[in-house]
This record gives C-alpha cells, sequence and structure tokens, in this order.
C-alpha cells in the first residue's frame, strides 16, 4: 500500500484509469500492484508525504520498462523471459 499526501507544488498522477491533477491538500492511495506513476508539471518542486507499506518479499512489475523489481534475494531489477515450468529441473 502507498498512501501519498500533496504537501506543496502541483503535478499529474498516471494511474490505470488515466491521469489525474494533484495540487496542496490531495491525498491518494494507491493498492499493492496497481500501477502509478506521479510526476511534477509545474515551476516549484513537488513535495508529497508518502507512507508506504512494502514488504521485504514484494515485487514490482515496470510495464513501461518490462522490468520487475525483486527484493529477495537481494534488491534487484531484471528483465525475464518466459520458461517451461521444467525448465532446469532435470
Amino acid at each position: 500500500w502507498e498512501f501519498y499526501h500533496v504537501i506543496s507544488g502541483t503535478g499529474v498522477v498516471r494511474h490505470a484509469d488515466g491521469t489525474t491533477p494533484i495540487e496542496p491538500g490531495d491525498a491518494f492511495i494507491f493498492k499493492p500492484g496497481e500501477p502509478h506513476v506521479v510526476s511534477n508539471d509545474g515551476t516549484q518542486d513537488l513535495v508529497l508525504y508518502v507512507v508506504a507499506d512494502n514488504p521485504t518479499g514484494e515485487s514490482t512489475y515496470f510495464p513501461d520498462s518490462n522490468k520487475i523489481g525483486v527484493r529477495v534475494p537481494e534488491r534487484s531489477l531484471v528483465r525475464l523471459e518466459r520458461l517451461d515450468y521444467y525448465d532446469g529441473e532435470e
């Protein structure tokens, strides 16, 4: 879960349903696995508080770059290829 609270500046949040402009005082939350991007669209800094619950075993998918972020066994970014379930199990 990620909770955002906008403190100052303006921006745009891209999410599964499109985009939404944000400004000071706005607050919003994203569930685990819900795609989103927060961008500054103004001339001053976009300042946000972010409160996140990111469990150790969580993974993240970045659809624009086809990358997966994994935290176990160490924090890494990877790109995957499809494999047969039994690949390497001989």
